[in-house]
């Protein structure tokens, strides 16, 4: 079998079943974790976001689907010459990857859409991906190992208290989370602001004060590590944000957003005792992955003196 994946957390299910082979081509946001194994990148970005702040990036998103502009460019020729027998795409999100509506290629009829929006259907997923692909015992093992990860942490979390966690998936401006990672946070010990199974929303200011939450974990939508938390310590500079009884605490973590939290694939697990670290710190520790987390440690004594915060709530994600 030939595949084409566009979405990212397909290609992690991909690799978790055996799949490696099978796999021809990729969009530029996919893992490939055997280099040795050519897989063509047949799906590349519009926006170079590279050097971009987050209101830069949520502006030309916004100009460039309000002017009708793709945000992706698809290989057609290249995905026509590896004759691929399916093809996944997602119908989720238009911003984050290839929607189904932008890909038809002649000759092509198993261009499937994997699109869940709660953490029961990103397992429901893996399987349905492991049936189109011959690989159904391994699809339920998977997701049965799975599933023995994520009750592990909610057992080694119930009886400790439920604290108030605001998962922040952008920044300027702010979005609260939503599908999966609502769910996500509840299994690991909290209660996120975020409503689980809706999309993630932006919210306002007044509201995440109104919250207050305990916990901070800034994630913000296909940044790593590294990024998350050199936009995290720029919070410190907004007036509504040093109101939290997180900062106050100094309980706001950065995480690597692309690998354990934006995504639906088998890495959402290593996500769920990602959380229960970061909101159980005090009890929990030595079960997430190493360098998947970082506590931020803001510079207190120039808080509130101006930067590139950009302190007012003055725009919107499409």
């Amino acid at each position: 079998m030939r595949i084409v994946s566009l979405v990212p957390s397909v290609t992690e299910t991909l690799y978790a079943l055996g799949l490696h082979d099978e796999v021809v081509g990729i969009s530029y946001a996919c893992p490939n974790p055997s280099p040795n194994h050519h897989r063509r990148v047949v799906v590349r970005p519009v926006l170079d976001t590279d050097g971009m702040s987050q209101w830069e990036i949520d502006v030309a998103v916004r100009e460039h689907l309000s002017s009708g502009k793709p945000l992706y460019v698809v290989d057609y020729d290249a995905i026509a010459e590896l004759d691929p027998d399916l093809i996944f795409v997602q119908d989720l999100c238009h911003v984050c990857a290839v929607t189904t509506p932008q890909v038809s290629v002649e000759g092509v009829t198993g261009i499937v859409s994997i699109s869940p929006k709660s953490l029961s259907e990103a397992l429901d997923a893996m399987l349905e991906v492991a049936r189109l692909t011959g690989r159904e015992r391994e699809g339920r093992e998977l997701v049965e190992a799975l599933r023995a990860k994520m009750e592990f942490v909610r057992e080694l979390v119930s009886g400790l208290d439920v604290k108030g966690t605001l998962f922040m998936e952008w920044l300027y401006p702010p979005f609260c989370s939503g599908h999966w990672v609502p769910e996500m946070v509840r299994m690991a010990g909290g209660i996120d602001f975020g409503e689980p199974g809706k999309p993630s929303r932006r919210v306002s200011a007044e509201e995440l004060v109104g919250f207050a939450p305990e916990v901070v974990v800034v994630g913000p939508c296909g940044f790593n590590l590294e990024r998350s938390l050199r936009d995290a310590e720029t919070l410190s500079e907004l007036e509504w944000f040093r109101r939290l009884p997180a900062y106050a605490k100094g309980e706001v973590y950065a995480v690597d957003a692309k690998r354990y939290f934006s995504g639906h694939g088998p890495s959402i697990a290593d996500g769920v005792a990602v959380l229960a670290e970061v909101i159980h710190n005090e009890s929990v520790r030595d079960i997430a992955p190493e360098g998947s987390y970082s506590r931020v440690r803001f510079d207190r004594a120039s808080s509130g003196r101006g930067g590139t915060g950009r302190g007012e709530l003055r725009s919107s994600r499409a």
